[in-house]
């Protein structure tokens, strides 16, 4: 495939990026995968992520090649930044959306820079029931699912996290409006997805207490009762023993 003739752009340009559940870049209104992570993928992902700053070469080094003096990878830096610059260049008509800034790269002023990972953490600080949707929606997966490099762990904890809190938020309140049956659907995709949530697990006991199902409550309490013992060695809080007491007598509906 022939690389189009470079060219800096001259009016404002929107490159969009898929995080969530897996890597991709949005072209002529079609999604293309990455290069592959020697060949500029890496780079470009870490870019993408965070797309209103330098990323230094020292940041860039300390992310891709930890333990190596900075003079051991520049070489490496190079051949990156240059992947980046062809895969952007064939999939962008010949845009080279990069620049060189002091002691690193960043995108040019004239690129607009948006992903579902940016989308999905405004809608969880919103706080309203429509964007905590929208965010849960969004969520496709962890954050570049199927990578491995170290610098992205920090990100991907942090995705997760909001969407538990959003998940959380969201079914605390459909149980005061008592939409139990929708609740009880969030509460289990919170739970799945981080057996050991203690307050997402007693959500979830609510749920199925008041549509009457009591042995599933106390299931939910066995099943985080084993995993808090296995996994840290600690019992549930008295908190989450007492609201399974009070299911076991009725007095909870």
């Amino acid at each position: 495939m022939t690389v189009p003739i470079e060219r800096q752009p001259t009016e404002a340009a929107t490159i969009e990026f898929r995080f969530l559940g897996g890597f991709a870049v949005r072209s002529d209104g079609c999604w293309h995968a990455g290069p592959a992570q020697k060949k500029g993928g890496g780079f470009i992902q870490y870019l993408g992520t965070y797309p209103r700053r330098v990323a230094t070469r020292d940041e860039i080094a300390s992310a891709f090649w930890p333990g190596l003096d900075l003079e051991d990878v520049e070489h490496r830096i190079h051949l990156a930044a240059s992947g980046a610059r062809v895969f952007l260049r064939r999939l962008f008509d010949g845009l080279d959306p990069l620049q060189c800034v002091g002691s690193g790269y960043a995108w040019r002023p004239s690129v607009r820079v948006v992903s579902d990972a940016e989308r999905f953490l405004n809608c969880t600080r919103s706080g309203t029931m429509e964007n905590l949707r929208a965010a849960v929606e969004l969520y496709a997966g962890d954050f570049l699912a199927g990578e491995t490099a170290d610098w992205l762990q920090p990100m991907r904890v942090k995705m997760a996290s909001a969407r538990a809190c959003a998940l959380e938020a969201i079914v605390e309140e459909l149980l005061v409006r008592r939409e139990f049956a929708a609740a009880l659907s969030f509460g289990l995709d919170l739970v799945s997805a981080e057996r050991g949530h203690e307050s997402g697990t007693r959500q979830v006991m609510r749920c199925f207490a008041a549509l009457g199902q009591r042995t599933r409550a106390i299931e939910q309490y066995d099943l985080l009762a084993t995993y808090l013992a296995e996994q840290i060695g600690v019992q549930p809080t008295d908190e989450t023993t007492e609201l399974a007491s009070s299911i076991s007598a009725g007095l909870v509906a």
